[in-house]
């Protein structure tokens, strides 16, 4: 089971996921993908304080979740010292380029880190770990995955 880590990479992920069908294998491979349930965000848009459409990297999220997990890397008195605003310099509808981070984000801090707590780092957090084993048990349990995928080489090696 692959568990990401990083923002940028769910689509890479779902297509190494689904390449894994390029030749039969004698295990599955899993993307933990959680949608958030709708008691989960309701919570998150209580307590996160920022505008969270630009609350990407280092911003109030990513901030807290450290602040949770390693607050002695934090240097929140530093969240201010650059602008983590998006500066929208590309009007490219429909369009994605691979400068187009850089384009918003010139500063590679989207958000403002600033207004991150611990308590909305532990929320996350306690949320995340508890969907990540609720996956890793559906993991352990699932006796059909592999069964169908052998199915499908079955059909197509005829």
């Amino acid at each position: 089971m692959i568990i990401n880590g990083h923002g940028g990479n769910p689509h890479l992920l779902r297509f190494f996921v689904q390449a894994q069908l390029e030749r039969r294998r004698d295990y599955v491979v899993y993307f933990y993908d959680p949608a958030p349930d709708p008691q989960y965000l309701e919570q998150l848009n209580k307590m996160h304080k920022s505008d969270i459409a630009n609350d990407m990297h280092a911003g109030e999220l990513e901030t807290s979740s450290l602040l949770s997990m390693r607050p002695d890397l934090v240097q929140i008195d530093r969240a201010t010292s650059e602008s983590g605003e998006n500066l929208n310099r590309f009007s490219l509808p429909n369009l994605y380029t691979a400068i187009w981070w850089y384009a918003s984000f010139p500063n590679h801090y989207a958000g403002e880190g600033a207004k991150a707590t611990k308590e909305l780092g532990d929320m996350m957090t306690e949320y995340q770990v508890q969907t990540a084993l609720k996956a890793l048990r559906a993991v352990k349990s699932d006796t059909k995955t592999l069964q169908i995928q052998n199915e499908f080489f079955d059909r197509v090696l005829k």
